[in-house]
């Protein structure tokens, strides 16, 4: 991610979860605070509105479509499946007794302050590069109908490749170690290292304790048959300073995972996400490569 600005792929996520919403027959995917949000975000910004002004012109669906072909086919609509997958897995966990919620690597991702509005018992803090979330804030903040005064919501800004998590959350004041929690980490363990990844699993461990639930997305590896992702992206992911650094096949999850004194709850994939969120009767291309995994330390 280049310095003094937000991230180019949260940008992307956005974008892609407008255009669901605006441009295709899976628009009941994407609910109306999340679209209504996520529109005050990208209006917020230069960048933001000229991905806003792309949606309205006639050959959107060609181009997008084009692009997909290029780097990843069915990405646009797999966007707001493992949206509806986490927020379904995060909303489970807080009916079992979590009450606090931290979400790693927000991005643009608005589930944190929608939450927040419905459970005022459950204790909800978003932690990102401080470039992604100083452009939310200022959205946020630019929006007449968004309130950011929630007292159960928190923002902690951290550059993972450089800060240490666990210190930074330590001396947060918003952080309660003693609160059940769940750590959501969306789209991000694919740009860090495997150590710095081993590192977020012993800083969660040591903030929250056993029983600590992580609730993350994984990619494939680029030659598994599991994933159709081109290597055109991965080329252009570098070119734009996000690269790919790591992978895990999901049938080697549970064996990484013990190293990490954590146990495997579930694997959601493409499969996963069609049957449960997808029309009957609806057979788009979709995205195979990434899938959505809930771990307990132990």
């Amino acid at each position: 991610m280049k310095e003094n600005t937000a991230s180019s792929t949260a940008y992307t996520v956005l974008q892609g979860l407008i255009y669901i919403a605006k441009c295709t027959e899976h628009r009941y995917l994407v609910p109306d605070e999340m679209y209504r949000l996520g529109e005050q975000v990208l209006l917020a910004s230069d960048e933001g509105r000229k991905r806003l002004a792309e949606l309205d012109k006639p050959a959107i669906g060609i181009k997008t479509a084009i692009r997909e072909f290029i780097f990843l086919p069915g990405i646009t609509l797999h966007y707001i499946l493992r949206k509806r997958c986490i927020e379904e897995k995060t909303r489970e966990a807080i009916a079992g007794g979590v009450t606090q919620v931290i979400s790693l690597g927000a991005g643009f991702d608005s589930l944190a302050y929608r939450l927040s509005c419905e459970f005022p018992d459950v204790n909800f803090i978003e932690i990102d590069h401080p470039d992604t979330q100083k452009f939310k804030e200022n959205a946020f903040d630019q929006a007449d109908t968004v309130s950011t005064d929630q007292a159960n919501l928190s923002y902690l800004s951290v550059d993972f490749t450089h800060q240490n998590i666990e210190s930074r959350l330590q001396g947060f004041a918003a952080f309660d170690s003693s609160r059940p929690t769940l750590f959501i980490s969306e789209g991000v363990t694919m740009y860090l290292t495997e150590d710095e990844i081993t590192h977020m699993f012993q800083s969660m461990r040591n903030l929250a304790g056993v029983g600590t639930k992580f609730l993350f997305t994984a990619l494939e590896p680029r030659e598994s048959p599991r994933n159709n992702t081109r290597l055109a992206l991965f080329l252009y992911l570098k070119l734009i300073g996000e690269p790919i650094k790591w992978s895990m096949e999901a049938p080697r999850l549970g064996a990484f995972l013990e190293k990490q004194g954590c146990v495997l709850h579930s694997v959601d994939a493409t499969d996963e996400f069609k049957s449960r969120y997808l029309r009957s009767g609806h057979q788009p291309r979709l995205h195979h490569g990434e899938y959505v995994a809930m771990a307990e330390f132990q």
